[in-house]
């Protein structure tokens, strides 16, 4: 009889339904013990086994609906992962295409292939030697080459036309980002 009161509740309740006997819904454990010892054709032995397949039962579902909740979760996790994983690639791609689809990105691959060819290795016999001035900053300038402070050096050819150089302004935007 002391194998009752280690039971739950729903426990005894399902072995009193499998004898047949009237169960309410408000009865408590010890009512339930009661209940099920009280009866004439009570038989412990029987009674302890049934009451063993029982929570066997019950343990059985609760650890399936375990591994059925972890799945479930595990399933989420990768739902999660792979959606994160598509967002970043997302905004890689966009970054990439903002990079790409800007007129000065296009400009810098036209002028790596361009400057090489345009640029004389031998100054001119007439060439003069100038300073010029860009936006209040004093660049220097020789025979050969023009120089500013930028990251890539650039060289410009001077041309003589009727012994005055002949002077091209070349805008060199760049956008660093990030």
């Amino acid at each position: 009889m002391a194998y009752l009161d280690k039971a739950r509740k729903e426990d005894l309740k399902l072995l009193a339904e499998e004898l047949n006997l009237n169960v309410g819904d408000n009865m408590k454990i010890s009512d339930l013990s009661k209940l099920i010892t009280t009866h004439p054709d009570y038989d412990e032995d029987f009674s302890k086994n049934q009451l063993t397949i029982i929570i066997e039962d019950r343990k059985l579902r609760e650890q399936q609906e375990m591994v059925l909740k972890q799945q479930e979760f595990e399933k989420e996790k990768e739902r999660l992962d792979r959606e994160f994983q598509l967002e970043k690639l997302r905004l890689e791609n966009e970054r990439l295409k903002g990079l790409t689809s800007t007129p000065e990105a296009k400009n810098v691959g036209h002028l790596a292939r361009e400057c090489p060819k345009n640029t004389r290795k031998t100054p001119p016999h007439n060439a003069r030697s100038n300073i010029i001035t860009a936006k209040g900053t004093e660049l220097e300038s020789t025979k050969e080459v023009v120089t500013a402070r930028v990251s890539i050096p650039v060289s410009v050819p001077i041309n003589t036309r009727n012994g005055i150089d002949d002077l091209q302004l070349v805008d060199i935007k760049w956008d660093k980002r990030p």
